[in-house]
């Protein structure tokens, strides 16, 4: 994939565009690394999101946007995703995120949503970081 200017750089496997979730899972993704004001249509009301490397407990909506807003800055170079894995309300994604000063971060995020039909919203999130 090409970039221009400081766009990030996105790596999809063949296949993730077979199933709406997974593309709501990859659009998630996205916007928890660069527009968390853009990630309101994705959130429930109660979202709970469990930071288990740091053992952080994240509660509502508000408190989750804040987070993002106040998070880490470092500037993202690329988002490899390896697999996106979805069954009924239940999802997981993993990757390597590469940043712009050369390090790198292994992730797995699982999701479960508030119902399992595509205009489910996040309801909880388990971070896997190495």
């Amino acid at each position: 994939m090409n970039r221009s200017g400081n766009e990030m750089q996105l790596i999809i496997p063949k296949g993730c565009d077979n199933a709406p979730r997974k593309q709501i899972v990859i659009d998630f993704t996205l916007a928890l690394l660069g527009q968390p004001n853009d990630i309101n249509e994705y959130v429930h009301e109660s979202i709970v999101w469990h930071q288990l490397k740091e053992n952080i407990k994240i509660e509502g909506e508000c408190s989750f946007i804040t987070t993002l807003q106040n998070g880490n800055k470092d500037i993202v170079d690329c988002l490899e995703i390896y697999q996106v894995i979805t069954h009924g309300k239940f999802a997981s994604i993993n990757g390597v995120i590469s940043l712009e000063n050369g390090s790198k971060i292994d992730f797995c995020d699982v999701y479960m949503f508030s119902n399992s039909s595509k205009s489910g919203k996040v309801k909880e999130i388990k971070s896997y970081v190495i």
